[in-house]
């Protein structure tokens, strides 16, 4: 596999800066990208797709992308399981290859049935919201999870 070196000018489109100044105590400290908190916002979402426009056409200028793309794709597409954990009952992960998150599973035994307790990729199928966290009660019976947005 070659790799061809390319010169290309990357024209960046410039964020602009608000003038959002948080007071901790008597320091003034600037937050000029606050506005870029609100992943939902217009402006965020412009500013968003005009970044993606220029690593695009970067990206696919490359000639082997697509063969690195299938490459990458076939090595990490394999069947993952992570060890169980007792917290009441038996719980872990599994993820059959490609999916965007693994799904928690629970057994009452080590040898019964499993039981989907999560799966983030039912809850959210378009993989902007995570699952950051998964917490059984102290017996199983329930469990807490934390989600993030946007990564």
């Amino acid at each position: 596999m070659a790799f061809v070196q390319q010169t290309l000018t990357l024209n960046y489109p410039q964020p602009p800066k608000g003038d959002v100044v948080d007071d901790y105590f008597g320091t003034k400290i600037a937050d000029p990208y606050r506005w870029m908190e609100d992943l939902n916002s217009p402006p965020v979402k412009q500013w968003i797709e005009a970044e993606n426009a220029v690593t695009f056409k970067y990206l696919d200028s490359f000639p082997m992308r697509e063969e690195l793309r299938r490459r990458i794709t076939d090595l990490w597409n394999y069947p993952r399981v992570t060890t169980p954990f007792f917290e009441g009952r038996w719980f872990y992960t599994r993820n059959s290859g490609l999916e965007r998150q693994s799904v928690w599973f629970v057994r009452t035994t080590l040898g019964g049935a499993e039981k989907v307790a999560i799966d983030p990729n039912r809850l959210w199928p378009d993989g902007k919201i995570a699952l950051s966290g998964f917490w059984p009660s102290a017996d199983g019976t329930y469990i807490a999870y934390g989600q993030s947005e946007g990564g």
